[in-house]
């Protein structure tokens, strides 16, 4: 179920799935990294678990609201928590601003693609549905219009043909009400 904002637009669309997924994605990645810093080998790690947290954010969720969100708390977590001084912000890491901006382009891109497929996702089943939908109509027609042709067959030599004996007359409108009773049954 999605939830919308009056102010939100199909580009930032917010739901409580994505928000719990967001959640659980990022919960993970601290506790992977919480795990790798006390084995002591966080050094290097911390941007990479959260550049793949934020892919799979992006990649998951609908829209840039939750890959943008991911991309600014990973940059937070990695410069606060799993970068020395450890639970200090230190903007003068010569690496912060590029790290930073990676994990946005990796949420924008990741967000951008995953928003075409979906659309051409869905402009494929549209096409296969005109599809199913034009088949379906020409068969139906089919079989509508060879009962028809039958029966309009068999009035016309009824009507066209005064001299028929009517046995013959019988056999051929006989035949055209078993058409048509074929056509009421379809």
């Amino acid at each position: 179920m999605t939830f919308r904002k009056p102010w939100a637009s199909p580009l930032f669309p917010f739901s409580w799935q994505d928000l719990a997924l967001t959640v659980t994605l990022f919960s993970c990645a601290m506790v992977l990294c919480f795990f790798l810093q006390d084995a002591g080998v966080i050094e290097g790690f911390a941007p990479p678990v959260f550049v793949l947290t934020v892919l799979l954010v992006s990649r998951l969720t609908t829209g840039y609201l939750f890959g943008f969100i991911a991309a600014v708390l990973g940059t937070v977590c990695v410069n606060f928590v799993f970068t020395y001084p450890y639970w200090a912000f230190n903007l003068s890491l010569s690496g912060y601003p590029l790290t930073f901006f990676m994990l946005l382009m990796v949420s924008l891109i990741t967000c951008t693609l995953t928003a075409q497929a979906k659309r051409q996702a869905k402009l494929l089943a549209e096409n296969e549905r005109e599809k199913m939908r034009a088949n379906l109509l020409r068969s139906v027609s089919h079989d509508i219009r060879t009962p028809l042709t039958s029966i309009v067959g068999s009035t016309s030599a009824v009507l066209e043909n005064p001299g028929l004996s009517p046995p013959e007359q019988r056999e051929l409108l006989q035949n055209a009400r078993e058409e048509a009773q074929w056509l009421i049954r379809v």
